[in-house]
């Protein structure tokens, strides 16, 4: 097997941890820093740093290094408002398109979600959420949809990693998802959007409100 160049490595590593948030919005980040944290020259960080400043991760500062993006709460319902009106296009086509085998899929998915819930393993939710949503992605049988649905799944990441905090969200996040997959079984184009439509509201009120209380509870600590 053809190992991957260790620049594409580094692009991975750091992408997921600032997605993820185990780098943090506003963290100050260096070539250098970076370089011993991972134990590699300088040169592999450097084109890493570029590919994530094009996709608008890290911001440039001149003479003193990185820092990465933090979103306002306008910025983040913006994006979940993006991923979702995207998703309805797609589930348009999912509604037709769908198989047989990826319903099965489907169906599979929920079911190991709920015995998720009841270990308390919302990682492994999280996980299982992002499945759910590719699962419907690849069934539009569009390229281009299915990519950029992917890119802005990733851009939500570390926020959806943050509402493993609520496992009552969790609850409702399988019961919408329930709610589609019947709807997709069915071939019924108009429940399908319905049921994505109301999963969409859900997610971005909850989110928000867990922003306000993470930030009311730093402010309170501080």
């Amino acid at each position: 097997m053809e190992k991957k160049p260790l620049k594409d490595k580094v692009y991975k590593i750091l992408r997921y941890d600032i997605l993820t948030g185990k780098i943090p919005g506003g963290t100050h980040i260096t070539e250098s820093s970076i370089a011993k944290r991972l134990n590699v020259s300088r040169t592999p960080v450097r084109e890493a740093f570029q590919r994530l400043t094009q996709e608008r991760l890290i911001t440039s500062l001149p003479r003193a290094g990185y820092i990465v993006e933090s979103l306002s709460d306008e910025d983040i319902q913006d994006l979940f408002s993006a991923r979702f009106d995207i998703e309805r296009l797609i589930i348009e086509r999912a509604t037709q398109y769908i198989s047989t085998e990826e319903l099965q899929i489907m169906g599979e998915n929920i079911q190991k979600s709920k015995a998720s819930i009841k270990l308390d393993n919302f990682e492994k939710m999280t996980i299982l959420d992002i499945e759910f949503h590719s699962i419907i992605y690849k069934a539009s049988r569009s390229k281009a949809l299915y990519r950029i649905c992917v890119n802005l799944s990733d851009l939500t990441l570390k926020y959806r990693y943050g509402l493993n905090l609520e496992k009552d969200l969790w609850n409702e996040v399988i019961h919408n998802h329930n709610n589609i997959y019947q709807a997709l079984l069915a071939k019924d184009q108009d429940k399908a959007i319905q049921a994505l439509t109301i999963h969409a509201e859900q997610v971005k009120v909850h989110l928000l409100e867990l922003l306000k209380k993470v930030r009311s509870e730093s402010f309170s600590k501080g």
